[in-house]
């Protein structure tokens, strides 16, 4: 089995740091400039499988505006709140820099959100999410957000959900996690529409 694990195009939010988790913002005009040299990333990596790969997306405007762009519209898509982005809880909206200004040694992998959650409440999330897939298709797409992202593609591998933070991932990438002798490992991360 291959996953495809794509994060959303960007956001006002995106752009400026700050967590964005339940807050259901739009792609800015640059997010939908991005989805078409995404459509074309994702059809060269899928090749003849991009009809008939199963999608799915977090329930959130981004994800799924982006799914249905990348994907087309009329494709069926699997709508599943165990890929919501992280509940930053009384973070939600503001820079890492802010909750510092409140909490010095803040970090948000260690200590989780006030109100929200932790990395670990993420991780188990993502765990159900991946065990109903283990018996499924031979590729999906996901169409998510950043650090639910990071924390699945470190479960998939066998770290633990806080290990997520060793992994970067920018607005419209694709992440590819594939199966190499029985064992998931990350083949390819972060990576950007290659040029026409």
């Amino acid at each position: 089995m291959k996953l495809f694990l794509v994060r959303h195009g960007a956001t006002e939010w995106s752009a400026t740091g700050q967590h964005t988790g339940t807050t259901d913002l739009p792609l800015t005009s640059e997010g939908m400039a991005q989805l078409g040299p995404l459509n074309r990333e994702l059809r060269q990596w899928l090749d003849s499988s991009f009809d008939s790969v199963e999608v799915f997306a977090s329930p959130m405007t981004r994800a799924l505006v982006t799914a249905r762009a990348v994907m087309g519209e009329g494709r069926a898509l699997h709508v599943d709140a165990n890929l919501m982005e992280f509940d930053y809880g009384d973070y939600e909206g503001l820079t890492t820099e802010q909750i510092r200004e409140q909490r010095p040694e803040w970090d948000m992998w260690r200590d989780g959100c006030s109100n929200g959650e932790t990395a670990e409440d993420v991780g188990r999330r993502v765990d159900a999410f991946l065990g109903a897939l283990r018996e499924g298709p031979d590729s999906v797409v996901l169409f998510a957000h950043a650090h639910v992202l990071r924390i699945l593609a470190a479960r998939a591998v066998g770290l633990e959900a806080r290990d997520g933070e060793v992994f970067s991932l920018d607005p419209a990438t694709v992440s590819v996690i594939g199966d190499v002798r029985s064992k998931w490992v990350i083949q390819h991360w972060n990576v950007t529409s290659r040029p026409l």
